[in-house]
């Protein structure tokens, strides 16, 4: 169930070439839900034409497109769990829960709609979207995003960088057809979950966009990490990606 929770956080964007990468710093709050607190986080998003670097607090997640790789770092516990491109969940279940994941998913649905309606967003003319997901066992999350074209960034790798991402994932199989109707990147996303009777809010907005080179290495993973084995039961949020509990699906 947390996995609906860790939806892609990129929509693929067609834009101009640039200089260095594009930097995406955004604000998220999440209310209080199942017995997990509110909690206030800052994620800055690095995006490369074959190359994704994701930050947020100790939990780290960086795509290689041009060595089919992912790496999910915990940089507290200095520890590195790394799964070759494309990514096949199943590989790492035992049969049994493997054929429970397809018929989960199959009880799954996720829809994007456009709509006409627009506004401006800071700096950026937004268009909105909404996003409905409707889980296994009743669950359900709508959400309201403001997708802008401002913001240019290479899509070549893109695609691939997302369904990544959305592999890792039980039970989100429809997500990446869905998620390519979202032309632009999100730069305010609201959602609300629904759950058990229980219900909690959340929003993240863009704060800023930079065009920058990166450090050295830091599409690398750092010396010292421990490689740590991929669990795919672990928080049901993805290769090694406890973060993801509790997280409404994110776009741009």
């Amino acid at each position: 169930m947390k996995t609906l929770l860790t939806l892609a956080s990129l929509a693929l964007l067609s834009g101009p070439a640039w200089c260095g990468d594009t930097v995406i710093t955004k604000s998220k709050h999440s209310d209080a839900f199942m017995g997990q607190p509110a909690k206030d986080t800052t994620e800055v998003l690095w995006l490369g034409k074959d190359h994704m670097r994701m930050d947020e607090g100790t939990a780290v997640t960086i795509v290689r497109a041009d060595l089919k790789k992912m790496y999910m770092l915990d940089t507290e516990g200095k520890t590195v769990t790394t799964v070759d491109l494309p990514f096949d969940m199943k590989k790492y279940m035992p049969p049994e829960m493997a054929a429970h994941m397809d018929q989960m998913g199959g009880m799954s649905k996720v829809t994007v709609t456009p709509t006409t309606e627009t506004q401006k967003i800071k700096d950026w003319n937004a268009t909105k979207y909404t996003v409905s997901v409707s889980m296994p066992m009743g669950g359900s999350m709508d959400q309201v995003m403001w997708i802008t074209k401002d913001i240019g960034a290479d899509r070549t790798g893109w695609q691939e960088m997302l369904s990544a991402q959305t592999a890792s994932m039980p039970f989100a199989s429809g997500l990446a057809a869905e998620m390519k109707k979202i032309d632009g990147i999100s730069v305010m996303t609201e959602s609300t979950m629904s759950m058990m009777g229980s219900e909690s809010k959340s929003k993240e907005s863009v704060v800023s966009v930079e065009e920058k080179d990166a450090p050295a290495g830091h599409y690398d993973v750092p010396a010292g990490y421990t490689e740590k084995p991929f669990d795919a039961m672990a928080g049901m949020g993805g290769p090694g990606r406890g973060r993801g509990a509790g997280r409404p699906p994110r776009g741009g």
